[in-house]
């Protein structure tokens, strides 16, 4: 199947008074990614949508949606297939709302195919296919479900990735029991929660991060051992010298005095 590109454009804003109203459609396809919630007629039915939605609108198929008070920003792509039904066949529905969560991968191919449109002394008709193709395949991959379910489950994997930021920043601060009242679970429910999101334990993870954190100090800083035991949350400094050698191989001290020049912490 080939496609040929007749209309692109990446973060174009609508004013709030903006209403695209087309009965007949138009002769091509579109595929419109909404930045911001909008007011959506399909099928005799008025949807006002949340961030992220996106329609495809096959040829000749009404186009009727407006803005809500302070406007939206938009990415589109307009374009013409070979074949009767080019975006079933990549799994995404046509002439319904869905709703994804676009990379910046996503929203920087719209930018290529925009500026490819915008170049008219050279051919990059293969170069904005191929970008619109990878646009269809990262919208599948990203796509959300909406329903009361799984928003409360892509909220909590949302939660989770923020807690595990700031345990990654400041290990010290974190013990399992904190991590755990701050979803107001118990120790053993929030565990095996974690566990199936991330692929290791709680524990383990905040240990990484502690020990990436103490060869991070012992590389940049000179504090001594011991400060440095006080900083990652060890009560004792022995304990601090005998988990740091089990996981390196070598004492605080030891790696502080034959650290390679290209050494890098564990975690970025």
């Amino acid at each position: 199947m080939s496609i040929r590109i007749c209309g692109a454009f990446s973060g174009r804003s609508e004013s709030e008074t903006f209403h695209m109203l087309l009965p007949q459609g138009e002769r091509c396809w579109l595929l419109v990614h909404f930045r911001n919630p909008v007011r959506i007629k399909l099928g005799g039915e008025e949807i006002v949508t949340e961030p992220d939605a996106c329609v495809i609108y096959p040829p000749h198929a009404p186009q009727d949606y407006s803005s809500l008070p302070g406007g939206f920003t938009n990415d589109y792509v307009k374009f013409i297939a070979d074949e009767e039904d080019p975006v079933r066949e990549n799994g995404l529905p046509v002439n319904e709302v869905f709703y994804v969560s676009p990379g910046y991968q996503t929203i920087e191919r719209f930018d290529r195919i925009t500026w490819a449109l915008t170049d008219v002394l050279n051919d990059h008709s293969l170069y904005m296919a191929e970008n619109f193709y990878a646009i269809l395949k990262e919208l599948i991959s990203s796509r959300i479900n909406r329903d009361p379910k799984a928003r409360r489950d892509s909220l909590t994997l949302s939660r989770l990735g923020m807690i595990r930021e700031q345990i990654k920043a400041e290990p010290y601060s974190w013990n399992v029991e904190k991590m755990a009242a701050a979803f107001y679970m118990t120790r053993s429910h929030f565990s095996v929660l974690y566990k199936r999101h991330f692929g290791i334990t709680p524990g383990a993870d905040l240990h990484n991060f502690t020990m990436s954190y103490a060869k991070k100090l012992l590389k940049e800083t000179k504090l001594s051992v011991e400060d440095i035991s006080q900083k990652c949350g060890y009560s004792s400094c022995e304990n601090f010298i005998r988990s740091f050698k089990k996981y390196f191989g070598s004492t605080p001290l030891k790696y502080r005095k034959n650290i390679p020049d290209n050494d890098e912490r564990i975690f970025p």
